[in-house]
């Protein structure tokens, strides 16, 4: 007999404390049945649920259920659930798997993270017209609806804006949209653009384009797949540059810490031009690179540079330095680039990858030890 898929409201009721019995019988079985891999995805879909608890408060609760549940399944309870990390939803999903499944690998591999360190997620905060500010998850949900505008975002992580017969004070409206370090996230212009933030980073633009341009400006590296309109040309300002393109794919970086601003054509053509005015029009697979008023032309594998908006980390011969600086930001850690050795590193591996393979995996493409302490990426000699 195929066995039937557990229903998402049952797990969330016995999270929650809410379970009958007939219920738990259900949760036990599947439980019994499913493999490591099925469990690390409903592990998962907690995560992407998370909401911020109270500690402090949780604990006396977490240790009545989890005792409770030790005495149906176990003839003595086992020790109370210890605070391992700062998330109240995480550990009610860890004592609740821990229960059934008491001492998995799959448990030892969540609670003995490096320090609670996780990768990187769909988060960001939107600023609109530099008033209101709301956060954005993954949730399907509508976040702003005002004469003629609509804001929404979806389970997916991704925003959409949208106007129809917006008035002109809510359509010339510049917001923001901001990712922090350890987030990323997608929106849907009212053009129909698409842009992909990465980890710390930020894009203006208006709720809606009028006029005869499309105009936006970004901070940090950001994904765009323009919608076409040669009536009205797409621009975007970075770091003093101006990149004009009528509809095309392509990736742009531009860190503070970065040397220079690198746009590299995935599709189309583009014209970049940086702030002393000169101009290079770019062909699909070509990367510019505009620095101290210089711009660099060279030809690329550009799915190198956006592997990130598919999830992955590809470093193709990159210096071990620009590696340590995505990896901190991908999981909101610190990095001392100076100790960093001269070195460049070939390696692809997934974004959502725990912390200690990463820099496992890095150990062994260079032959250097790292490890994290107190947050902080350290290589050890």
């Amino acid at each position: 007999m195929e066995k039937r898929p557990l229903s998402p409201k049952l797990f969330e009721r016995f999270l929650a404390d809410q379970s009958n019995a007939k219920e738990l019988e259900q949760l036990f079985n599947y439980f019994g049945e499913a493999d490591q891999q099925e469990l690390e995805k409903l592990i998962q879909k907690g995560f992407e649920q998370e909401t911020e608890l109270n500690v402090a408060a949780e604990d006396e609760r977490l240790a009545q259920i989890h005792a409770g549940l030790s005495d149906k399944l176990f003839a003595k309870p086992e020790k109370p659930i210890l605070k391992v990390l700062k998330s109240g939803r995480f550990m009610r999903i860890a004592a609740a798997i821990l229960v059934i499944v008491s001492g998995t690998l799959l448990l030892t591999r969540f609670l003995n993270s490096s320090n609670g360190i996780v990768p990187g997620s769909a988060k960001a905060v939107l600023s609109l017209g530099g008033k209101e500010s709301v956060s954005a998850g993954r949730k399907d949900t509508v976040l702003y609806r005002s004469k003629g505008v609509t804001v929404s975002t979806k389970a997916d992580g991704t925003m959409v804006f949208m106007a129809v017969n917006a008035d002109s004070a809510e359509a010339s409206k510049l917001n923001t949209l901001n990712t922090p370090n350890g987030g990323e996230y997608r929106v849907t212009l009212s053009d129909g653009s698409e842009v992909m933030l990465n980890a710390g980073s930020k894009l203006s633009f208006p709720t809606d384009f009028r006029g005869s341009e499309r105009k936006v400006y970004v901070e940090g590296e950001a994904f765009f797949k323009v919608a076409k309109n040669p009536l009205k040309p797409f621009i975007v300002n970075v770091s003093g540059n101006e990149i004009k393109v009528l509809g095309t794919q392509f990736n742009v970086s531009s860190y503070p810490e970065d040397e220079g601003t690198q746009t590299t054509l995935l599709e189309g053509s583009i014209r970049f031009t940086n702030g002393n005015g000169d101009q290079v029009v770019l062909k699909p697979d070509q990367q510019v690179i505009s620095h101290h008023g210089k711009l660099d032309l060279q030809n690329v594998s550009a799915e190198d540079f956006n592997a990130w908006t598919k999830g992955e980390f590809l470093f193709n011969d990159v210096p071990l330095s620009t590696v340590m600086q995505k990896l901190a930001r991908w999981y909101n850690v610190e990095v001392d680039v100076k100790s960093i050795p001269q070195k460049n590193l070939y390696l692809k591996i997934s974004r959502k990858a725990d912390i200690d393979e990463v820099l496992d995996a890095i150990a062994t493409a260079t032959d250097y030890r790292l490890k994290i302490k107190e947050n902080k990426i350290v290589f050890k000699e």
